[in-house]
């Protein structure tokens, strides 16, 4: 476990000190099984590390606790829905009422989610409100 931790504290030096602790704490949630409160909402242009990002933190819990989720939904019908779910792309569903809403409701039931946008003026302001914005500025 020693190794994926070194991934994941290589992000230190790409984000701001708050952001790196507020991931950081949230990370160590999932994995001891306390519940987050929000979303977080990783925003940056192509090429800024969100992708990399999001497989360091899946890395270093592991498959068995994370995993990607369709933006339709469809994951409330999962026999089992895993403690960290990823959404790539979530400004698509800016327009759609009903997938913002029950995203909203999961995370107002403690599901764990983790999204990616390089777009955060696309995103749901309903969904913002129940997020923790990274912004991913260093482009590799």
């Amino acid at each position: 476990m020693a190794s994926n931790y070194i991934d994941i504290n290589s992000w230190q030096q790409y984000l701001t000190n708050e952001d790196y602790a507020y991931l950081i704490q949230y990370i160590e949630n999932i994995k001891n099984g306390i519940s987050n409160d929000k979303m977080i909402i990783l925003v940056g242009p192509s090429r800024s590390g969100k992708t990399t990002l999001i497989k360091d933190i899946t890395s270093y819990l592991s498959d068995e606790l994370c995993g990607y989720f369709p933006l339709s939904c469809e994951f409330i019908y999962y026999e089992t829905i895993k403690p960290l779910g990823f959404f790539s792309g979530i400004d698509e569903i800016f327009n759609s009422k009903k997938n913002n809403q029950a995203i909203i409701n999961f995370i107002k039931y403690k599901q764990s989610f983790i999204a990616d946008t390089n777009n955060i003026h696309k995103v749901n302001n309903k969904l913002l409100e129940h997020s923790k914005i990274i912004m991913m500025s260093h482009i590799f």
